[in-house]
């Protein structure tokens, strides 16, 4: 009978030759997975590169990511349970008795928080927006796609506007609530929005020139970046916002990540409530189109799941005491690189199928 040691090594030796086989299939140039399960040490590995233009840099298990829309997640909806926690806001509040400017007294907290609002999945604010100012008004004046509560369409827009309105409640700035409410607290020193310059070295590499969202709007004229970016926000609506939203903008690593999974597999740990992790994992969109909790997917074995456009991905199994962080600059130096969704699929099976 094969010790649990044993069985550890050859699973690690899967899950090393799957991703050697993602660079080697161009799916990303490099990545950085973490695994933590019940019964074995943590696995921790770095492959590939951070960055292969215009100079070659290899990954590191410390390599710094643009998380993408990990940041609804972690950021966004985790800082809105808190809110709900000290009795600020509930679920079934509608914005519109927190922001009266907003056009649709029918969407609540809740609807934001499972993308059931009705507000479109994406536009280019940054091009129909005159200011930072003015993106307010636009997503306050925007109509809505489709009723509201009859199916889940994944919004950034909804998103931002919970940024905004987190902002409105607290009277802070999102990137200073992050860290003053769950990073400093957890100790997750290399995470936060706007990375400063001295971390920039470690970052991985996105996009060159942020040419895919210049396809998506047809080259329209705009201030477009040019070069590989690094160490800034690849989301051109949250780099509009200033590197800060409530869609995209953070920055982390995998380690960092594994202490704010593992808050949730304990119970919240002081960050959150028992009842604030109790809704998160509930499945809060019966009989649509997709189980959404709060903040995250529902799979089917009732894990937490969640992707970033950047390549980034984690798993949690609260019941199984699991998770699984895959962090990969899939992005650079082209975003139309192909594969990622499938990869994904196969990695997080490959774990949580034992």
């Amino acid at each position: 009978m094969k010790s649990v040691n044993t069985t550890r090594r050859l699973e690690n030796q899967v899950i090393d030759e799957l991703i050697e086989q993602g660079i080697c299939d161009k799916i990303f140039p490099g990545a950085v997975a973490y695994i933590s399960t019940r019964d074995a040490p943590p696995y921790c590995e770095a492959f590939g590169f951070r960055m292969c233009t215009p100079t070659i840099k290899p990954m590191r298990r410390d390599t710094i990511f643009d998380l993408a829309s990990l940041t609804k997640p972690i950021v966004t909806a985790t800082l809105m349970m808190r809110l709900i926690g000290n009795g600020t806001v509930e679920l079934t509040t509608p914005i519109q008795h927190l922001m009266p400017e907003f056009s649709h007294p029918q969407v609540t907290v809740s609807h934001l928080l499972t993308h059931t609002s009705g507000l479109p999945a994406w536009r280019p604010t940054y091009l129909e927006s005159t200011s930072q100012d003015g993106v307010d008004d636009y997503l306050n004046q925007i109509p809505l796609d489709y009723p509201t509560g009859t199916q889940v369409i994944y919004s950034c827009l909804g998103y931002i506007l919970l940024g905004k309105l987190i902002e409105r409640l607290t009277d802070e700035s999102l990137d200073a609530l992050a860290q003053e409410w769950i990073f400093q607290p957890l100790g997750m020193n290399c995470t936060g929005y706007n990375p400063p310059s001295r971390w920039t070295g470690k970052c991985a590499a996105t996009e060159d020139s942020n040419n895919f969202e210049k396809r998506m709007v047809e080259h329209r004229p705009y201030h477009w970046r040019k070069g590989i970016i690094v160490g800034e926000v690849h989301d051109e609506n949250a780099h509009f916002l200033g590197g800060v939203s409530g869609n995209a903008g953070l920055f982390s690593t995998a380690t960092d990540l594994s202490i704010f999974c593992q808050v949730l597999i304990d119970g919240g740990d002081g960050m959150l409530t028992a009842e604030a992790i109790e809704e998160i994992t509930t499945v809060h969109t019966v009989g649509l189109n997709e189980s959404r909790g709060l903040g995250w997917i529902i799979l089917e074995d009732g894990s937490l799941y969640h992707t970033g456009f950047t390549g980034t991905s984690i798993r949690i199994n609260v019941e199984k005491k699991m998770f699984a962080i895959l962090l990969t600059n899939r992005v650079h130096p082209d975003a139309s690189r192909p594969g990622i969704i499938d990869f994904r699929a196969k990695f997080h099976q490959s774990i949580f199928s034992l």
